[in-house]
């Protein structure tokens, strides 16, 4: 991957002396030291801001079973849409 965009962080000498040395002594470059887990953080922080989470009582909980173990049959409006996607040529399984 070519990076092509920049990206400045002020900081005090002392605490970029630190990152200096921890990067050296890990034997990387200083950007590939703060980066990394930056991006590990960031990728964290999104896929816990976009998971959906359902929280149910037990016999809530044991309804959502029945229903995933015996689904109702699909909609007529379910089936038409069903079939727009195929026109389309949309993978939808």
């Amino acid at each position: 991957m070519n990076a092509t965009e920049r990206l400045e962080v002020r900081l005090p000498p002392d605490e970029k002396g630190l990152l200096v040395r921890a990067a050296e002594i890990e034997g990387v470059k200083l950007s590939q030291f703060v980066l990394a887990p930056a991006l590990r953080h960031a990728r964290k922080v999104i896929a816990e801001a976009e998971a959906t989470t359902i929280t149910t009582s037990g016999p809530g909980y044991q309804k959502i079973l029945d229903t995933l173990a015996h689904p109702p049959q699909p909609t007529k409006a379910l089936l038409q849409a069903m079939q727009r996607y195929d026109e389309a040529g949309i993978q939808w399984r």
